[in-house]
């Protein structure tokens, strides 16, 4: 039997709940199970969901590009300026 003078306390307890929502996960689940119900194959749910990526893929590297090219017309014109006014 031990003699204990002091009360240790316990581990504090957490309840975790992660506040983190992930839209594209929740909708691919929906998906996912819809086309369960429904009775169509996974091969159709693939296709879709690389085609959908793809398409996402292919936005940002457009909206990339224009961002580019953007800079690349302003540096162009800030040039023309200098040499026209300073040179």
């Amino acid at each position: 039997m031990k003699i204990v003078f002091f009360k240790t306390p316990k581990p504090k307890q957490f309840d975790y709940k992660p506040r983190y929502y992930d839209e594209e996960k929740e909708r691919k689940e929906k998906r996912r199970k819809e086309m369960e119900q429904s009775g169509q194959g996974d091969t159709s749910f693939m296709r879709s969901e690389i085609d959908r990526r793809w398409r996402t893929i292919d936005r940002k590297n457009r909206n990339k590009a224009r961002g580019i090219n953007l800079l690349i017309y302003l540096a162009i014109i800030a040039l023309l300026v200098y040499f026209i006014f300073v040179a």
